[in-house]
């Protein structure tokens, strides 16, 4: 599967969450990337996540993650601290 992904970049994932999906063996940006509809409902009913992976847009952040589009990622979803975050 390859190195561990900071899971925490994607927006929406904190130490906590990242602690859960690591417990589900999800450690890569290209292993969110790839979930399919039912991959989100399995994650989300299994952490109890109510409509989270769809609204945060992680998917998308870890297709962008995963292809190394550091820009993008920064344009798409900038966090705090970033000057377009207002």
């Amino acid at each position: 599967m390859g190195k561990a992904s900071n899971l925490r970049r994607l927006i929406g994932i904190g130490p906590a969450n990242e602690r859960l999906l690591h417990g589900l063996g999800v450690t890569t940006y290209a292993q969110i990337a790839a979930w399919t509809a039912a991959d989100v409902k399995r994650i989300e009913e299994t952490l109890n996540f109510d409509g989270r992976i769809e609204r945060e847009r992680w998917i998308e952040q870890a297709k962008l993650l995963a292809a190394g589009d550091e820009e993008e990622f920064a344009r798409r979803f900038p966090t705090p601290g970033t000057g377009s975050n207002t």
